[in-house]
Parts: structure tokens; sequence; C-alpha cells
């Protein structure tokens, strides 16, 4: 009999990942090139290889297949790059510059402390619409939801008129002023757009996006949704025929940035942001519950960046308010940070300072490392390793894709020359300058979170990041590392274990403690969007998991701190905890002391997930073998710490549970490469895992 398969997808910068998970617990992987300009064809191609190593055509794979989950980096790699909608805007007359004026802080948002140095020469980020195409209409709503002037219907019709037939903008955003408390007005305009232009033009309200205070983040999530929407939606479009035609009669869900799976008709383009990197976070809560870690710190290295979450005790850090190219957004997502570190990371040579710079610029899928001999002559990180061994250049991806090792070494030959160093030493030098800037993101986010690295297990994921997780990892205090059989793909098989998960959210503004009815009028009022929703999405009410969040602040702060609660509705004891937890977890991320409970406590915003479970299955668990090494498949010499090691080489298919690798040691499988260097030893567990111990020692690796 055959299995049964949910299908993961996640489009990344470099490879486009494919995870099968079987009924019966199997899992099977695959990889393909991305292709930007029709991401639709590197998904096929993914496909196919994985239909080939389970033995069967395509047709038989999508045909048995249950669900396909899909996520991906097109909305985000299409804010980043500008390729977009030509968007119009409408908003509150007299508030059309608001793009343009920003907050104060929009001068700096999502710059590094290198970039903000020199403040008064930063440049503000260009709106995603040009001022030639907004429009202010007549309206007034205050901060009560009272209307004070009521919407020109004429001056709306007409503004919507000639942003729509005569500038032919694609996507029209709509944002007024206080709408997030009183969405009349925005209606009255949705409902003429709707009636005049039916899908003719992509339409976007902020009111369906963010009931949240604070026009200009508002409008730049409306302006987001727009940019990004007519191509998100055209795309998918595309693929669903596409998978359709070749025999897929299944469910297709979209994963979302706040790590929950919708119905493309339920999602958005905008919650679609970071959707690839929040699948391998859902993953590794997974794991960390079947493995029983507490503290989990995640590691993403693919062949574009470096992703860092942080998971502590059954729940992810979430940003209210990320930042995506330099521009506020009102979308919660898990928390992940992220810096231009992967496989294709280029490196170059400072010639007037003498110094080796490695990163952000990436050489993508197209053309690549110079490995790749598709046309890259500058050295990445991939090339590093080429050079130093670490990777064998007839088994990447399997010997599918092999290097050419010449071209490699070329590449370094070049940037050696302008620093007056040899090939090894430009390799190890970019080796170790990208484990010391993965280390410095990881550190900064764990203490910036009120933590210690050393008290967190590190799980490597990626197709690059075993190669370097040791290294990293001790220099950080880190002991434990935990390296899955997904780990190569592990953002699209945790988007295939995912759940489908709305959310809402809405501002509050009350003083601490206060009438609990306050605060559950509002939780009713999102539970009562959320389950409509969840109908929609085929769900039960009774089989619908509902989560709620307080943000709350001392008096005069900018920021808050999110809390769950665990509790459905408010009476006086509750107020009463919820300001303990308030003051317990500010004292935990900020330190004794930090804290000002005399100013009083305040009540910024209320959100609720709404949680529709997807049947899973369970991944088999083997019996453990001897704890003796495995039979190695060879031999190859390493450059590590300025000197060679003759390292033994495993393949990773072939270990068993229990087995022990000890150093030097390379684990190969056909996606993924494991480096086992000095001060480190590794085990297999019952699930398959490679599990690295590391010493106390500090040498660079």
């Amino acid at each position: 009999m055959r299995d049964t398969w949910t299908i993961g997808i996640d489009i990344g910068g470099t490879f486009t990942d494919v995870a099968l998970i079987g009924n019966s617990g199997t899992v099977h992987m695959s990889k393909a090139a991305t292709t930007p300009a029709d991401p639709a064809n590197g998904v096929m191609d993914a496909l196919a290889r994985a239909a080939d190593g389970i033995g069967e055509p395509l047709s038989n794979l999508l045909q048995d297949a249950q669900r396909i989950t899909h996520g991906s980096t097109i909305a985000t790699n299409a804010l980043l790059t500008r390729v977009g909608a030509k968007v119009g805007l409408i908003t509150t007359r007299g508030f059309e510059d608001t793009p343009y004026v920003m907050r104060a802080i929009g001068r700096v948002d999502g710059l590094s402390e290198d970039e903000i140095r020199h403040v008064m020469y930063l440049a503000k980020p260009s709106p995603l619409v040009e001022r030639s195409l907004i429009r202010g209409v007549p309206e007034r709503t205050d901060v009560a939801g009272n209307t004070v002037i009521p919407l020109g219907a004429q001056a709306m019709k007409d503004a919507v008129d000639d942003l729509v037939q005569t500038q032919k903008v694609e996507a029209l955003a709509v944002c007024l002023l206080n709408a997030w408390v009183n969405p009349a007005h925005e209606q009255q305009i949705l409902d003429y757009v709707e009636a005049a232009y039916g899908t003719q033009v992509y339409s976007s309200y902020s009111h369906q996006l963010a009931r949240v205070a604070g026009e200009y983040a508002r409008m730049n999530t409306v302006l987001a949704d727009c940019f990004i929407g007519p191509k998100v939606r055209q795309y998918l479009v595309h693929l669903e025929r596409q998978l359709r035609q070749a025999g897929f009669g299944g469910i297709f869900l979209l994963m979302q940035g706040n790590g929950g799976l919708a119905s493309p008709d339920q999602c958005t383009p905008v919650a679609t942001l970071q959707s690839g990197p929040a699948g391998g976070m859902l993953a590794a809560s997974q794991m960390a519950k079947l493995l029983g870690h507490q503290q989990v710190l995640t590691a993403d290295m693919g062949g574009t960046s470096f992703d860092v979450g942080l998971y502590s005790k059954g729940y992810w850090r979430y940003a209210s308010e990320p930042v995506f190219d330099r521009f506020r957004i009102l979308q919660p997502i898990i928390e992940i940070e992220s810096i231009g570190a992967g496989g294709g990371t280029i490196a170059h040579a400072d010639p007037q300072l003498g110094r080796l710079i490695v990163g952000p610029s990436s050489a993508g899928a197209d053309p690549g490392p110079a490995c790749y001999g598709l046309g890259g002559t500058m050295p990445t990180v991939t090339d590093a390793n080429v050079a130093l061994g670490i990777l064998d250049p007839n088994y990447f991806l399997g010997g599918t894709h092999p290097l050419h090792p010449e071209k490699a070494a070329s590449a370094l030959k070049d940037v050696a020359k302008d620093l007056a160093l040899e090939d090894l030493e430009v390799a190890a030098g970019i080796h170790q300058i990208i484990n010391g800037k993965m280390a410095d993101l990881i550190r900064r986010q764990v203490i910036r979170s009120g933590f210690l690295p050393q008290d967190f297990v590190l799980y490597a994921f990626g197709g690059a990041a075993a190669i370097h997780a040791v290294g990293f990892a001790r220099d950080l205090g880190i002991q434990t590392i935990v390296v899955f059989p997904t780990s190569p793909v592990f953002s699209a098989f945790g988007i295939a274990m995912a759940d489908v998960v709305h959310t809402k959210m809405m501002t509050c503004q009350y003083s601490l403690p206060t009438d609990p009815q306050a605060i559950n009028s509002v939780l009713e009022e999102l539970e009562g969007d959320l389950l409509q929703v969840m109908e929609q999405e085929n769900f039960a009410t009774s089989d619908v998991i509902l989560r709620r969040y307080l943000t709350l602040r001392f008096r005069r702060q900018m920021i808050g701190v999110e809390l769950e609660i665990p509790w459905a509705r408010f009476k006086a004891k509750e107020m009463n905890e919820i300001l303990k937890m308030f003051a317990d977890r500010y004292q935990t991320l900020y330190g004794l002391g930090a804290g000002n409970a005399d100013a009083g406590t305040e009540l910024g915003a209320i959100r609720v997930d709404a949680i529709g479970p997807v049947p899973k299955a369970s991944l088999k668990s083997q019996s453990v073998a001897s704890d003796q090494p495995p039979v190695p498949k060879g031999k190859r010499k390493i450059y590590l710490q300025d000197t060679w090691h003759e390292a033994v080489v495993y393949d990773w298919d072939e270990v068993l549970p229990g087995q022990r690798i000890i150093p030097v040691s390379i684990v190969e499988s056909a996606f993924t490469t494991v480096l086992v260097p000095p001060g480190a030893t590794g085990q297999f567990d019952s699930y398959g895992n490679l599990v690295l111990h590391i010493s106390n020692q500090h040498e660079p690796v």
C-alpha cells in the first residue's frame, strides 16, 4: 500500500526545497535550483526529483498528496529588491506626506549600528508609492472612533477613478486616519472599488490588515501588501494551476510569517513575509518537544542568509512590528534575526586597509559561487569550504551538481593577491570571519532577550549550517548541537507539519488595573472574528485552539512586553496576576531594578491566535545499536586551525542510531555536510539525529 503524503515546499534565494512526510512517518527530501524568473519552475523541478527519490512518476506523487504546504521568500525578495506593483494610495486629506515624513526612527529603522554611526548623512528610504500617486480625500474620524468629517463620496470616487483609469495603478492602498478604531469610511471605499472595478485592480485596506494605532506603520503595511500583492497572487495562481494540471487534487495551503498555514483565499500577501524561515522555527519547536529540549537556539544557514530564532519553554519570541527593508510593518511574525551569511556570501579585499571582508552581498543562485562554474568570479563561503577540503566537489547535491575546485582556487587567488596572502590563508580567513559574524548575531539576540547562550541547545539546519555550527557554537559557550536528517530542508519539513493559524490584534489604551470587562470585550470581538475565519477554513469551533496575548509597558514607555495569558477571561484576581507576570518578565529581560512599578502599568495591545490543528504523522524511532564508530566511506585532507588534518568521512545514510563520531571527521549526506573538528564528538540518536558535544576549548574552527 502506497503512502499518502503531506508535501512541504520552501523557496529560498538559492535552492527550492521539498519535504515529503508520509502517513507512515517516512520522510523524503529533494532540492533544485531556485528559478527567480519563474519560481514555479524550480518548484516543479524539486517535486519531480522528490518523485524520482521514491520511485514514482510525478503524477502519482501529486495524486497521493493530501496537502501541499508552501512557504517562500518571494514576498520578502520582492520587497527587498523593489520589484513590485505600481501602487496608488488613498488617505485622509492632509496626511498625504505620511510615507515621506515617516517617524523619527524611520531614518534608521532596519539599519545596523555601523550604518547609523553617521546619522546626519543617512537618506530616508524611498516609499513604496510615488508622491504623484497619493490622493487625499475629505474625511476625519477621531481617536475615539467618532465621525468628525463625513467621507466626501464624490471626492473619493474621483480619486479612485483617477488612480485606476488615468494613472493605471496595479494596486490601490487605502489607509485613513484612525480607521483602526472605526473603519466605516474605509469600508465605503472598499464597497465602491468592488462595485466599480471588481478584480480589475488589487486593493488593500488598513483596517483589514491591522486594527492597530499608528498611521505610519499601518500605512507601511497596506503599501507593502499592495506592492507585493499582484506579484504574489499571480505566482500562486500560476503554481496552483501547474500542480492541478500535473495531477494534484488535495488541499493547497500557504505558510505565513506567524508560523501558521492559511488557504490562499484567507492569506494576505503581506502575511507571507518571512514565511520560509518561519517553517524552520516550526520544525524546531516540534523537535524540541520530541527531544525534551526547553531552551533552543535555531541556526539556519542556506545559500544567501543566516537566520537565528529563539525558543524558550514552549514558545517562540514574536515581533509585532517587524522591519522589512527599513519599513516597520504591523504583521506579527516569529522573531527571526538575519544577516547576509550563507554559502553564497561573497568575500572581497579592502586593499587600502588590508582587510578581508565577508558579506553581506550574495552570489545567489545565478551565477552562484565561482565553483558552480556558472560565471561567478568572486570567492564565496562555499568556495572557501571547497578549497579547505570540507566540501567534496564530486558529491555536492549527491553528485548531481559537481563543483569546480579550480574555479574556486582562481577566485580566492584574486583576493589573496590584493592582501599579499596565500590562497589557503584567505579561505581559512573567510571560514573564521563568517563563524565570528554568526556568533555575534546569536550573542546579541540571546542576551537582548535576557538569556545566556550557554543555557541553550543549538539546532543547526539549512544546507550549510552543519559545516560551521561547532565553530560559532564554541565561541558562544554552547556545548550541544543537534543536526537532523531533515536539516537540509528543515524549513520545508516544518511547513509540512504546521497548523492553520490566523491572528488578530487590536490596540488598547488602559491603565492597569482596570475593569476586567473592558479587556474581555476586546477578547470577545477578536475571537468572534477569528472563529468566523476558521469556519471558512473548514474548522469547527470546538476544534479551534485560542491563544491570547497582552502587550504591557510601564507608563510613558514606548516599547511593550508581550505575555501569553493562561485564562480565557479576566476577573479582578487575574488582573493582579498579570501585573506580577509582567514585572517578573520585565526583570528577566532588563535586569533587577530596571522596572518602574511606581509609574504604573499600561495595556497597549491585545492579540489572539486561532489555531486549527492539522493531522501529523509521527516520526519513527529506531532501536539504538552499538556505540562503535561506523564504517567510513573514505578519508580526505582538510585544512583547519592553520594545519592539515586527515578527516575520516562517513556516509550519513549508512550510520546507525547509537554510533559515535570522533574528530576529525566529516559526515556527508546528499544535501549537507557536517564538520566534526578537534574538540567535538558526535553520536546518532534513535531518531537518526546527529548530536554533537563540544568541549570547553576555544580554538577557532
